[in-house]
């Protein structure tokens, strides 16, 4: 166990910044974290009772603290080094179970802070699954506007819009009917023309799209930095997956799991393959994370009873244990280890779900395109320092989602830089060439914000 440390009033336990290694839990005096509102900018002030631990979510997701911890009087704290409050937390799931409720209502107020981005107020969820629905239906994607409205006839079925969810549920069935139809009689079933078949398109992180013109033959050796899965993958083999096998559900590439403004009633756990969460804001979809086994998500609706605060999309075929709140429980007292797993998983999720606000919340698509290749630098770890070039696996519809700009914005921005000299692009990838030129440039924004 770790030994108690002593503070005087008016002292820091750690300051903004500063590496995060340690958890602490207070057992005397009184202690306040101070951190910025990601809005406004303005300092908030939240108290430490004794008996809680602090610093748990910056030492878990591996980022540098992003709070001062003040202390108001004389107090006294224990330190945890990371695996000695493993080794603590697993001793006692529920410290983990309540970390995690504890979490998940940090990032359900993340998500709020986006949608108010491009929206005055959260809109009511029925009403809020009909919009994403009819936005679906706008953009032809016809099998997520079925989704969205058979869903919507499902939870209301004597909701105010009833009416226009039937019409629009008939609508995207004659389309994919019809779409169906064209696959049959096609010679080409590859043939782009078809007006309805190829609208829901899943980003392939493998091909560039088309469009974007290349300004040039570089021959300068850079790193390849690929568009990363966020929180990495952990090897599911240690779950017993076979207890669990009647609860396992298939998804198809591009199918829907669940949507935003769902009832949530169950959560998954990854198997195989690969799934995308999104936040629908106003007309565009924002990139939130990418996920693959073991990973858990849909877990806050189920922790809050509440509703989806996202949406997951299946980006290949994927296979996901879907259990209930119950089951959640079970399975975090009965595996202390994936219950620690999913409390790291989650702490980096806060912080990769700030970063996205950051991006979001920039003034103009020029300046949210520079941020994303920022923030897909800071990922890596092995590349050239000294060197400013840095090159990126990433397509024109996924800088569009991490930005959350149309993709027809994203092409015409990507064409503008090439235009100057400052990116490169290939069929495969995207070089920037000077990334301390893009950040000295969204600094400069950010602070005029």
């Amino acid at each position: 166990m770790p030994k108690p440390l002593r503070f005087k009033n008016d002292s820091l336990i750690y300051c903004k910044g500063d590496e995060s290694d340690k958890v602490f839990i207070l057992q005397s005096g009184k202690v306040t974290l101070v951190c910025e509102d990601i809005k406004t900018g303005e300092n908030i002030r939240e108290a430490v009772l004794p008996g809680e631990f602090f610093g748990v979510t910056s030492a878990l997701g591996r980022y540098p603290r992003e709070e001062n911890a003040v202390v108001l009087s004389d107090t006294v704290v224990a330190a945890f080094t990371v695996p000695e409050f493993e080794l603590f937390a697993m001793s006692d799931t529920r410290i983990i179970l309540k970390l995690l409720k504890n979490f998940s209502g940090q990032m359900r107020q993340i998500h709020e802070r986006i949608s108010g981005i491009s929206k005055e107020e959260e809109p009511k969820p029925d009403e809020g699954l009909l919009e994403i629905g009819e936005k679906y239906q706008k953009n032809e994607r016809y099998s997520h506007a079925k989704y969205i409205f058979s869903r919507y006839l499902d939870y209301y079925p004597k909701g105010k819009n009833v009416e226009k969810a039937v019409k629009n549920l008939h609508i995207a069935e004659i389309a994919l009917a019809q779409a169906a139809q064209q696959d049959k009689t096609q010679k080409n079933p590859s043939d782009e023309s078809n007006p309805v078949k190829n609208r829901n398109v899943v980003p392939n992180d493998d091909v560039f799209a088309e469009g974007v013109p290349d300004p040039g033959n570089d021959k300068t050796l850079v790193k390849t930095i690929q568009m990363p899965d966020v929180n990495g993958g952990d090897n599911a083999a240690d779950l017993d997956f076979e207890s669990f096998d009647r609860f396992t559900r298939t998804f198809l590439p591009d199918e829907i799991i669940f949507s935003e403004c769902e009832p949530g009633n169950a959560f998954y756990l990854i198997r195989s393959g690969r799934v995308l969460l999104l936040k629908n804001a106003g007309e565009h979809e924002l990139t939130l994370h990418i996920l693959q086994p073991p990973e858990i998500f849909g877990e806050m609706a189920v922790l809050e009873n509440s509703p989806r605060t996202t949406t997951a999309l299946a980006l290949n075929t994927v296979k996901a244990l879907e259990l209930d709140a119950g089951n959640f429980e079970i399975l975090m007292l009965g595996n202390p280890a994936l219950a620690f797993k999913l409390l790291r998983i989650l702490a980096k999720r806060i912080f990769d779900s700030k970063r996205r606000y950051m991006i979001f919340s920039l003034p103009d698509p020029q300046t949210k395109v520079m941020d994303v290749f920022l923030m897909l630098n800071e990922t890596q770890t092995n590349i050239d320092k000294p060197s400013e070039l840095r090159e990126f696996r990433i397509t024109t519809e996924e800088i569009a989602r991490l930005a959350g700009i149309s993709v027809s914005q994203a092409r015409e921005t990507l064409s503008f830089f090439a235009g100057q000299n400052r990116l490169k692009v290939s069929p495969n990838s995207i070089a920037v060439r000077n990334i301390s030129d893009f950040s000295r440039f969204v600094s400069s924004k950010r602070n005029h914000i």
